[in-house]
């Protein structure tokens, strides 16, 4: 019983804790998204359409850990393959601003491609593992309809 209410509260405590977070979450993205707009009307985009193209990057890097707090709400849990593909996204983001080093592009690729086998890795032994499961669970059946008599 002690270990439930203990449970009980740490659950609280981290339902809090996320709140908090999305709350924090949302207030920057707002933040970002007013300094958007404001930028958008007194910045001439000739001229500075990389600084714009920075900010809209920004954003929506802010609205995509909005969207993963959300996800904690609605599922109870956050995947690992959102964290992925959130990396992934955001240096994708990061090559289009930043593109001056050479070195450092190189570096930010393999880090992509070196991400993208890790999620495919990742997500092909989720569903071997999902397929042992099931496989058992089908020899088992098969089994049970061959040898009825074994069964009882």
């Amino acid at each position: 019983m002690n270990r439930k209410i203990i449970e009980k509260g740490y659950a609280i405590i981290l339902d809090l804790a996320m709140l908090v977070l999305g709350i924090v979450m949302i207030g920057f993205f707002l933040k970002e998204l007013w300094e958007l707009v404001t930028m958008l009307m007194h910045v001439d985009l000739a001229t500075d359409f990389f600084g714009v193209a920075e900010r809209i990057l920004e954003t929506f890097l802010f609205f995509e850990f909005v969207v993963l707090t959300r996800e904690y709400f609605i599922q109870d849990r956050i995947s690992l393959q959102n964290f992925m593909y959130i990396g992934i996204t955001a240096l994708l983001r990061n090559l289009l601003v930043y593109h001056a080093d050479t070195i450092g592009i190189l570096i930010q690729a393999a880090a992509i491609a070196i991400l993208i086998l890790v999620l495919v890795v990742y997500r092909w032994s989720r569903r071997y593992l999902a397929d042992l499961a099931h496989r058992e669970e089908r020899e088992e059946m098969v089994f049970a309809e061959e040898h009825p008599d074994a069964t009882k």
